[in-house]
């Protein structure tokens, strides 16, 4: 995840057995507990905004500098929900693309735009 993420690339684990699409990622299937999940790595993945908020106070240092601080729930188009940066503020039921980087501590983290 975090290799693919400093490449640039989101993944995400797809079942062998039954298809379901996980994220994060675990051991094994949330749908049928098979025991070897695949990778799939995408630039962008589409979703739909279920929820967003705005930060205006962090007790993170880093996170201080970038607020006020956009998040979104995103359901993407493959059926995960995932937590994201929303930089753009977008609004409930907006389509927007997903991509992973590293921020500056070296952690992959989300972003929708």
């Amino acid at each position: 995840m975090k290799a693919a993420a400093a490449a640039g690339l989101f993944a995400v684990q797809r079942c062998r057995v039954c298809g379901h699409v996980q994220y994060p990622p675990r051991a094994c299937c949330a749908a049928c507990l098979a025991d070897d999940p695949a990778w799939e790595a995408a630039a962008v993945r589409p979703g739909t905004v279920l929820a967003r908020t705005v930060l205006h106070h962090s007790h993170e240092e880093m996170f201080r500098a970038r607020l006020p601080l956009a998040l979104a729930l995103v359901r993407l188009a493959e059926g995960p929900v995932v937590l994201c940066f929303a930089p753009d503020r977008p609004a409930i039921g907006n389509a927007v693309q997903v991509r992973a980087a590293l921020d500056a501590t070296g952690h992959a983290v989300l972003e929708a735009r």
